[in-house]
């Protein structure tokens, strides 16, 4: 018997392990469907991209999207200790001061701005801001840049031209403008949350962390949850918990396990034969996502990791090596910013990407790495909303994901003009005397009809996905603002899956951000 079971060793569930078990009387069993974290991969901070679609990325695909000409969207999502965490870019980004106080104006008390940011504060060891809004004791590492790269340079230049200012620091006093992103990397390695938070803790008695552990059902008696039953390398087990069970599986697999459960929209659920243990229509539904729109451009300058020869990769493996620097120590998005539609920069509707490696952008692009940049955009607080569904009632079926990629006309409007501004911070004096061959096709005097069209075609996830058991108040929201279930006892959840609306950002921070707050109000009981 536990007094507590976390389902998910992820950005969340490695925050939650570590912190309910500092009570040394509190006996705290942590599940997780992947293994340890151990590739090397995970840790060399450019390396990311490589951890794609291997065995620990449950490697989710959505439906056909009707909005983008039906291309099923690869959706990477971490299934490992660490989670999304252990294979992401690294990029620490908590989202704007008004998002957090929308979600309380919304009705969830307690999740303003003033009120989220002492847990912001709390996880974060931040080695360059010391002040207000930052903290420097937490066990999360967050670094700057100490070498970056060139390019970086050009870029703020060129997006300063077109309207975006020079911001120190987008966690700070405002989020508007283009500067250096901040990273969770400590000394050159990436700093996941297993690393921060759960390796500290391991060695707790108190602690117990299963690994290949796949949660099927939550038990549930008398509309309370008492347990699990998982699979754990081939043989069913079972786990008690005399407190709560919290679910920390992330925005597709919580509401998935929930449904299994019996926990979802009646109707669906019994379509698939599954016994109703409460009728929830919230469930898996209102899933958002930040769909990104790259372009790409090739540089004359042979600066791009991606498309370095043999011999200077291995040298760049063997600083690396030595001393945790070089090109390696770098996760390849060192520089971006936030843009803004309106005349309020206080919440801009934009957020750029600049990538210092030239993915292969179209089918027909040539195979071999060429040196070049990446910009990608995306709508901050997208409209479209979708779901996840069930598949069938078997539970290691994959969940059905649609996330309904930009049926929302205002959705498409705001892309094409963060592309517009894209192409010409590309255009930009600032890379003339280094711009090489554009790769995407398109013409800054092209028409919104023709940028649209590149939109559909081209547009892909930056693994944002938020929502589908969002709190509030109302009869669609599944859990309340303090993370419970409504209407099932001993039951939370506490991941990118409660967010009433995605932040405006990188959602690692503010889901850590999540389950601090989550941790504090179970000790509180």
């Amino acid at each position: 018997m536990y007094d507590y079971i976390i389902v998910g060793a992820g950005s969340a569930g490695c925050v939650m392990a570590n912190r309910l078990s500092v009570d040394p009387a509190c006996k705290v069993l942590l599940l997780e469907a992947g293994g340890e974290d151990s590739a090397p991969m995970i840790h060399i901070p450019a390396t990311f991209i490589g951890l794609q679609d291997t065995p620990i990325d449950w490697g989710y695909r959505t439906v056909p999207q009707a909005h983008l000409n039906g291309r099923r969207i690869f959706s990477p999502r971490g299934r490992v200790l660490g989670g999304t965490s252990s294979i992401n870019f690294m990029m620490y980004v908590r989202g704007n001061r008004q998002d957090f106080d929308h979600w309380r104006d919304l009705g969830n008390t307690g999740w303003g701005y003033d009120d989220v940011l002492p847990y912001f504060r709390r996880s974060e060891g931040n080695r360059e801001f010391n002040n207000h809004y930052h903290g420097t004791g937490g066990p999360l590492t967050v670094s700057s840049y100490t070498t970056p790269h060139p390019w970086g340079a050009r870029f703020i230049d060129a997006a300063q031209q077109n309207g975006m200012p020079l911001n120190p620091d987008f966690n700070g006093t405002n989020q508007h403008g283009c500067g250096f992103y901040q990273a969770t990397i400590r000394d050159g390695q990436r700093c996941s949350t297993a690393l921060a938070f759960l390796e500290p803790a391991k060695t707790r008695p108190n602690l117990t962390i299963q690994t290949h552990a796949t949660v099927l059902k939550i038990l549930i008696e008398n509309n309370c949850a008492v347990g699990l039953e998982y699979l754990r390398r081939g043989v069913l087990e079972h786990a008690r918990a005399a407190s709560e069970v919290v679910l920390c599986g992330g925005a597709f697999n919580s509401p998935h396990l929930l449904m299994l459960s019996g926990i979802g929209h009646a109707r669906e659920l019994e379509m698939h034969g599954i016994q109703v243990k409460l009728d929830l229509p919230g469930v898996g539904k209102n899933l958002q996502d930040h769909l990104a729109v790259p372009v790409g451009c090739e540089m004359t300058q042979q600066l791009s990791m991606g498309a370095m020869s043999t011999v200077d990769r291995q040298a760049a493996m063997a600083q690396y090596d030595q001393d945790r620097t070089g090109p390696m120590a770098s996760n390849l998005f060192e520089v971006g910013g936030f843009a803004s539609v309106t005349d309020d920069p206080t919440w801009p509707e934009l957020q750029y990407l600049f990538n210092t490696s030239l993915p292969k952008l179209f089918p027909e692009a040539p195979p071999q790495a060429r040196h070049g940049v990446a910009l990608a955009c995306y709508v901050n607080r997208p409209a479209s909303r979708g779901e996840v569904t069930l598949a069938s009632a078997d539970p290691l079926a994959r969940p059905v994901i649609d996330p309904c990629y930009l049926s929302d006309p205002r959705d498409v409007e705001i892309a094409v003009m963060g592309l517009r501004r894209s192409l010409a911070i590309l255009g930009a004096t600032p890379f003339e005397s280094i711009r090489g061959a554009p790769q995407h096709g398109l013409n800054s005097s092209d028409t919104d009809a023709v940028l649209e069209a590149y939109v559909r075609e081209r547009a892909t996830t930056t693994w944002h996905v938020s929502g589908t058991c969002r709190m509030g108040m109302d009869a669609k929201a599944v859990v309340s603002a303090d993370l419970k279930v409504k209407g099932i006892a001993q039951l939370r959840v506490a991941d990118a899956s409660v967010m009433p609306k995605v932040v405006s950002g990188n959602t690692n921070a503010a889901v850590i951000m999540i389950a601090e707050k989550a941790a504090d109000f179970m000790l509180a009981h």
